[in-house]
């Protein structure tokens, strides 16, 4: 059953990648204090990758780790792991979502 909880993290974390590369670009461009016409294409780009398509992905991956954490059959670390990431994930598409929503 490790290897089932193992694949499932793997599955958790490029559910969770969009919104945390995203999330990180905000980040850093918030950071190094520059404006929104400031942004180069990348930033964008990754930004934009992590509010349309993060948010869906990141609830696939939060309904995955729900699951993961009502079974018996995994070890807790595992599942504390899960819920780190899954928060991190979360964390990062509603930052977005807040920062660029009309």
């Amino acid at each position: 059953m490790q290897a089932k909880g193992v694949l499932s993290l793997v599955a958790t974390i490029v559910l969770c990648l969009p919104s945390l590369v995203g999330g990180l670009a905000l980040l850093l461009n918030l950071l190094l204090q520059r404006h929104l016409e400031d942004w180069g294409t990348h930033s964008s780009s990754f930004v934009a990758l992590g509010v349309f398509i993060g948010g869906p992905l990141v609830t696939i991956a939060t309904m995955m780790g729900l699951l993961l954490a009502l079974s018996p059959t995994v070890s807790p670390r595992l599942k504390a792991t899960h819920l780190v990431i899954d928060s991190l994930g979360v964390v990062a598409t509603i930052s977005l979502l807040l920062r660029f929503s009309s």
